[in-house]
């Protein structure tokens, strides 16, 4: 009996980790390019201090869903004008920052603490966390019907998604950055640029739409 229900913990585990890899995969965003620009200059040690900051974000909004605490959730998706916001005038800033002086993002740009900060505040504000994991990840754990130990062993599958994709984008950022001749840099600095200003005025531009139709 115990090695069937090692069998079926094992399993769930594996399901929740397939379920959060796609989630990864297909939702690759503002975030997952960000760490990839970092990773061009940053060491991996510094960097995953930046992972943690993401993964506890994910932690915390998984930890909502498995608990079924709607209500927090709705209060948060209530605020969701102003987390767009604030997500786009910070991707506008970076993206500024790297056409304007990315070349001088290196291991000295950034204390590990204040990495941190910013990546979880990134990604606890970002729609596309509270999306994924308020909605798909509630959605495969109702469909599921499991119980709360079953469900949260599904949970640390998925959640352990986040360090493994993370790490694998921040591994292959070091790698290109280290055969990448500097005026490659400088190009990928102007395109990573110019796309996280776009995303950034996206997310402003979607909250105000947001606003503007509730207001008729």
């Amino acid at each position: 009996m115990m090695i069937l229900a090692s069998k079926k913990s094992e399993k769930l585990f594996v399901d929740g980790l397939k379920t959060g890899l796609l989630l990864e995969i297909g939702g690759i965003g503002p975030i997952s390019l960000l760490v990839f620009r970092l990773s061009l200059s940053l060491p991996l040690s510094k960097l995953i201090i930046g992972i943690i900051g993401i993964s506890l974000a994910d932690i915390i909004y998984v930890s909502l869903a498995v608990f079924s605490i709607s209500t927090i959730i709705k209060k948060l998706k209530s605020y969701q004008r102003i987390f767009n916001i604030i997500v786009g005038m910070v991707l506008i800033t970076f993206g500024v920052l790297f056409i304007t002086s990315g070349h001088v993002v290196d291991s000295s740009s950034f204390q590990g603490r204040n990495l941190f900060l910013w990546l979880f505040g990134l990604n606890i504000a970002n729609p596309m966390t509270i999306l994924f994991i308020t909605g798909i990840f509630s959605l495969e754990i109702s469909k599921r019907n499991m119980d709360l130990k079953k469900t949260w062993v599904f949970a640390f599958g998925f959640l352990f998604a986040t360090p493994i994709f993370m790490t694998f984008v921040c591994l292959v950022g070091n790698i290109v950055g280290k055969f990448l001749p500097s005026i490659f840099v400088y190009i990928i600095n102007a395109i990573m640029g110019c796309v996280l200003i776009f995303l950034g005025i996206r997310s402003i531009r979607r909250s105000i739409r947001n606003r503007e139709m509730k207001e008729m």
